[in-house]
């Protein structure tokens, strides 16, 4: 469903870092976030397109969306600093 992208964005650092960060999301969570942020369609559309319920859909767009984000990240995120400490 997802496209491979074209040479010329992949030869910018950013474009190498969103590439990276796509190669991160699992196919369905690719197919989600291009049908969501590529083709602006709203999570009913994207539900019906892949046969799965509305609900999995916003749940897959989150978890990409955050997938995507932390790939993207400046530095890695230290999973201890989000502990509360008590």
């Amino acid at each position: 469903m997802t496209q491979p992208p074209d040479k010329d964005s992949l030869a910018t650092p950013e474009g190498r870092r969103v590439e990276q960060a796509a190669a991160a999301l699992s196919p369905v969570e690719r197919d989600v976030l291009v049908l969501s942020a590529g083709q602006g369609l709203g999570n009913a559309e994207i539900a019906a397109r892949l046969g799965i319920s509305e609900r999995r859909a916003t749940r897959i767009l989150a978890r990409a969306l955050r997938k995507f984000d932390r790939a993207l990240a400046e530095r890695p995120r230290r999973w201890w600093r989000h502990w509360r400490l008590w």
